[in-house]
């Protein structure tokens, strides 16, 4: 049977790389170690915002406080295009929140979600991390204090251990301590996992897997949370089952965790402030009643009404 290791290094420019090597025979993955963040609150001239946060031009003492994610007149261009999307997008985002993004396909989502990394670079305008600029953070500083777990994830023939405690690679300078693998360790509890420390990642569920892959996220220790549609190609139970998680996790380490979704359901069920998004145009931002049948409609382009089951809302085609 093939034997597969992890090996972690770091460059000198400071980016920090997770190689999977293969024996014998077997194929190399590489995948780049990833960053999160934290949670929000909006200006983009609309008047909803949600209970807590706060509005850019506010002079609430609370803003004494510097934010773990903020974003400052933020514009982004695509290459060889003229149109901006999110042209003077300012917003921030506090811990112990999930913010919802919400919008059509195509709408920029993904690319706001790497922007706010620090993946994509922006246009215009800059990205705060606890009160500094991102752009003057090293990559490692911002794996520390950023998770990101992408839309996509190579599936390595690792142990669920040592897929974890990949994470641990921007707080490592060169052996795994053993607050490493305490934290490992805890990681493997919040998510439910310690049953599944020796099985390989690729013989999980997809249910499993992503949570593997969130307690990796979780392993950096990160302040901010970034989750690129963490429920997609799961079944109903292990949709669920995820969203609690990441709700569980985010409320009781206090992350800021940012989620694109593309189940409004699933979003008023779990998140707690929400951002529609049109073809980069912010729709509507704040708390759950932003999120109407008008706001849904428009940022959908095909007709929405929201009525409520046992006292919960929920949006149904109009």
């Amino acid at each position: 049977m093939p034997v597969t290791h992890a090996h972690v290094h770091e460059h000198a420019d400071g980016t920090v790389h997770s190689h999977y090597h293969t024996h014998p025979g077997g194929d190399v993955a590489h995948e780049h170690a990833a960053a999160s963040h934290d949670e929000i609150a909006f200006d983009q001239g609309s008047e909803a915002h949600a209970p807590g946060a706060i509005p850019e031009h506010s002079h609430a003492t609370t803003t004494s406080i510097k934010p773990p994610l903020e974003a400052c007149d933020l514009a982004y261009t695509y290459p060889h295009q003229e149109h901006s999307v999110f042209s003077g997008l300012s917003f921030h985002v506090h811990p112990a929140s999930m913010l919802a993004i919400l919008g059509n396909n195509g709408a920029g989502k993904s690319t706001l979600l790497d922007l706010l990394a620090g993946i994509t670079k922006p246009t215009a305008g800059r990205v705060l991390i606890d009160g500094e600029d991102a752009s003057a953070l090293s990559r490692k500083e911002m794996a520390r204090r950023i998770a990101y777990v992408a839309q996509q994830q190579t599936v390595p023939h690792l142990s669920v251990y040592d897929e974890v405690l990949l994470g641990r690679k921007p707080h490592i300078s060169w052996a795994v301590r053993p607050v490493d693998r305490e934290v490992v360790s805890r990681a493997l509890v919040d998510l439910e996992l310690e049953q599944f420390a020796t099985r390989f990642c690729d013989e999980l569920s997809g249910g499993e897997r992503q949570k593997v892959f969130i307690a990796r996220a979780l392993a950096q220790e990160p302040h901010i949370l970034i989750l690129d549609e963490p429920t997609s190609a799961l079944d109903p139970k292990n949709q669920l089952e995820v969203l609690e998680v990441v709700r569980r996790v985010t409320h009781e380490a206090g992350l800021a965790s940012v989620l694109v979704l593309h189940d409004v359901n699933l979003a008023l069920r779990f998140c707690d402030h929400f951002m529609l998004v049109r073809d980069g145009e912010v729709v509507a931002v704040g708390d759950r009643s932003v999120v109407t049948g008008e706001a849904l409609t428009q940022t959908y382009g095909t007709p929405f009404k929201i009525v409520e089951v046992d006292g919960v809302p929920v949006a149904v085609p109009a």
